[in-house]
């Protein structure tokens, strides 16, 4: 082998070499390029994780002070009432002259009550003399006979119903009318709810199973 051969052998290794040195620099290089990456990626991750617990903690506080002081302005409202009332009360400590002004205050403050109940979205139950039955908001609470009321209309109103939004909050208690009876002895049983004076709701009855 002449000195020339061995000289472009010599040469060829060292090209080889260099490559393999560059190669080995360029997957070092990758591989921190990764390792960064991840890191970043990490950080990230760790970051948007406290920001999550964080919100959650928020939500958590948020809700709890909705169920606390949610009916916070209704309250305020309500003392207005109180006030008034407490006023017209007060009147009744005076001579008798002031029955009417007592009377014009509790007028008063039960304008104010409704107009209060209005503003939050309550609004009674139609219930008029006359009015159609509607099992949907009108509890019966008897069933009487009547000249001048059709069957199936209200008669009287014994306690009014209220909605919230156009939910029922309770029905209107009525006694409804079932038309023109037939004659009967005296000693045959009445209609009305066996609830014993009156005032006990347990002989409550609704009309939805009649025709």
């Amino acid at each position: 082998m002449n000195s020339e051969d061995k000289n472009d052998r010599t040469g060829q290794i060292e090209i080889n070499e260099e490559d393999g040195m560059n190669e080995g620099a360029e997957d070092v290089r990758a591989e921190a390029g990764d390792e960064k990456s991840y890191k970043e990626l990490y950080q990230r991750y760790i970051r948007l994780a406290a920001d999550f617990e964080n919100y959650k903690k928020r939500l958590a506080r948020e809700k709890s002070d909705i169920i606390t002081y949610g009916n916070e302005e209704l309250i305020k409202a309500l003392l207005n009432v109180l006030d008034n009332l407490e006023r017209a009360l007060s009147h009744s400590e005076g001579p008798e002259e002031d029955a009417r002004a007592v009377l014009e205050g509790v007028k008063l403050v039960h304008k104010q009550f409704l107009s209060l109940l209005e503003k939050f979205g309550v609004e009674p139950v139609p219930a008029d003399r006359g009015l159609e039955f509607d099992p949907r908001v009108h509890q019966a609470i008897e069933r009487v006979d009547s000249a001048d009321v059709d069957s199936g209309r209200i008669i009287s109103e014994m306690l009014r119903g209220y909605t919230l939004k156009e939910r029922l909050l309770r029905p209107a208690l009525v006694s409804v009318s079932k038309g023109r009876g037939e004659p009967r002895d005296n000693g045959s049983p009445s209609d009305k709810n066996n609830g014993g004076d009156g005032g006990d709701s347990s002989g409550i009855f609704d009309l939805t199973d009649e025709g």
